[in-house]
């Protein structure tokens, strides 16, 4: 028996440092590079109610970007473990509480190299000695191991055998229990208490263990289908409570999103190369025909321009404005994805696998959902997103999928490329990532914007390199002597309060009502 659960202690161990979803430790130092790297991007808003602002046209292009005449498709490459991943469900932020979790379960098979590569990094990281290292890797094999998951976020503990019926549990020839109740009290709480658990943890544990032993009890969760598990993820900034629940920190206006929950739904979409769980809405547009196609507005930072889903479908629904699809995408409720932190690892430094995640995984799977118009979509970031969609147009050319004909460049913190000893190709960054070098024109449409204020916002934070304005004034110099369709405007407003405005502008002038 102690040699079971000693082997429950490793894998838990181990696991702790990945999953099909979120993965463990916020306080984790990597989590992100901030020690490299100076993290700045938009305030939260204090108020859900932004002011209106006005703007000024600084610049039109004079080249006119031919949008396709054919209906695009899309090539989804998701992986089989990713799509068993995906939940969908009904719109939830409104909710007193989150939905009863989502409980997967399935065999998680790990090679000798994948085993090896995580001891690498707790030696690089000083999490193993020298010699713990050489004595595990001597010992590492290939093995596999029944896991859960529990909302997104991993759970390697107790699971019990199909078909088990809550009665009794027979774990060896000397060790059985008499009910599931039994079982928890001992070994659970025995597991923790050896494991030094204060109440918090081990009332989690408990939880957790429940809902996995209930979800195989009634036989209420997903099979999964062996997998191979990575654990070179990127992201280790999830809660390991998987209840956690970060709702209270997005900006909405309940009133408003009310008016449009039963036209919204929620994905939970993994994503392998990013080790993380996104949390996608989708708002359909009044009276949606399936048979009809539609674009799609895609915005980033869905914790705070999900609110922009009511004020937008509204002026669809007066018809100020044709039918779009939105989307924003954001993180999980699990995440708090207000923190500068995560949105600096994400739209920074990991913004070539965000990009492949949105065009080889994301919007392909929408469009197996919905009617979508890839040949007229757009795709928006701010801020530190707004470097992303800059990195997003400029690389598309990458790609054989195409989903977005539309980007708007928003207050791009281009200075967020520069790190303290290093930085993040941002002498790339400055040439549009060589895509004029490629080609002779850019077949996309573009709108560059900022507030006119914004300058004095972020000023200890350019440690000498361009300010926002400077540097959105830079990029608008580099494309006007190309071949590129692009609008820059100024907003009288600082950094994130035009936004809102900019928004219904821009739906009501890309996409006028017929």
């Amino acid at each position: 028996m102690k040699k079971g659960i000693s082997i429950l202690t490793f894998v838990s161990l181990l696991l702790s440092f990945c999953s099909c979803g979120n993965s463990s430790d916020s306080s984790n130092s990597q989590v992100s590079d901030s020690s490299t790297a100076e993290v700045t991007s938009a305030a939260v808003p204090e108020s859900t109610q932004e002011p209106e602002s006005t703007s000024e046209v600084i610049f039109h292009g004079s080249y006119t970007a031919q949008k396709p005449t054919e209906p695009i498709t899309m090539i989804n490459h998701m992986t089989d473990y990713e799509r068993a991943c995906v939940i969908k469900r009904p719109f939830s932020l409104l909710d007193e509480q989150l939905p009863e979790p989502e409980v997967m379960i399935g065999n998680i098979n790990v090679s000798k190299e994948t085993t090896i590569a995580l001891y690498d990094e707790w030696l690089k990281t000083g999490r193993m000695t020298e010699e713990e290292y050489k004595e595990a890797t001597a010992e590492a094999s290939d093995y596999s191991y029944r896991s859960a998951l529990i909302n997104g976020v991993p759970y390697n503990l107790f699971i019990p055998p199909d078909g088990y019926d809550g009665g009794k549990l027979v774990l060896d020839e000397e060790t059985s229990f008499d009910n599931k109740e039994a079982f928890i009290d001992s070994i659970v709480m025995d597991y923790c208490k050896n494991n030094r658990y204060d109440q918090t943890k081990t009332d989690s544990i408990i939880r957790q263990t429940n809902t996995v032993f209930d979800a195989v009890i009634n036989d209420t969760y997903t099979k999964l289908s062996d997998t191979y598990e990575k654990y070179d993820l990127p992201f280790y900034n999830a809660a390991n409570d998987p209840y956690a629940d970060f709702r209270s920190s997005w900006e909405f206006n309940s009133d408003a999103l009310a008016e449009i929950k039963d036209f919204t739904e929620e994905y939970l979409v993994y994503d392998e190369q990013l080790g993380l769980d996104f949390l996608v809405h989708v708002t359909l547009p009044p009276e949606y025909d399936k048979s009809k196609t539609y674009p799609v507005l895609f915005m980033t930072d869905g914790v705070w321009r999900l609110n922009d889903h009511a004020a937008l479908y509204k002026a669809m629904k007066q018809k100020e404005a044709a039918n779009v699809i939105l989307v924003s995408l954001a993180y999980s409720y699990n995440i708090k994805g207000t923190e500068d932190q995560f949105r600096d690892r994400l739209f920074i430094h990991e913004r070539e696998k965000l990009l492949s995640f949105i065009t080889d995984d994301l919007m392909p799977l929408l469009g197996e959902n919905y009617s979508i118009d890839y040949a007229d979509s757009t795709l928006f970031g701010h801020s530190m997103a707004g470097v992303f969609s800059h990195y997003a147009c400029f690389k598309s050319d990458s790609y054989e999928n195409q989903p977005f004909f539309r980007y708007i460049i928003g207050s791009p913190a281009m200075f967020n490329l520069y790190g303290i000893d290093t930085d993040y190709d941002a002498a790339a960054a400055e040439s549009e990532y060589g895509y004029f070098d490629r080609h002779d024109s850019l077949d996309k449409k573009l709108l560059l914007c900022g507030g006119s204020q914004e300058d004095s916002d972020y000023s200890d934070a350019y440690h000498g390199h361009d300010s926002l304005l400077t540097g959105l004034n830079k990029i608008k110099d580099r494309l006007s002597v190309q071949k590129t369709d692009f609008t820059y405007k100024l907003y009288e407003s600082h950094h994130y309060q035009y936004v809102s405005s900019m928004l219904l502008e821009f739906l009501k002038t890309e996409y006028p009502a017929e």
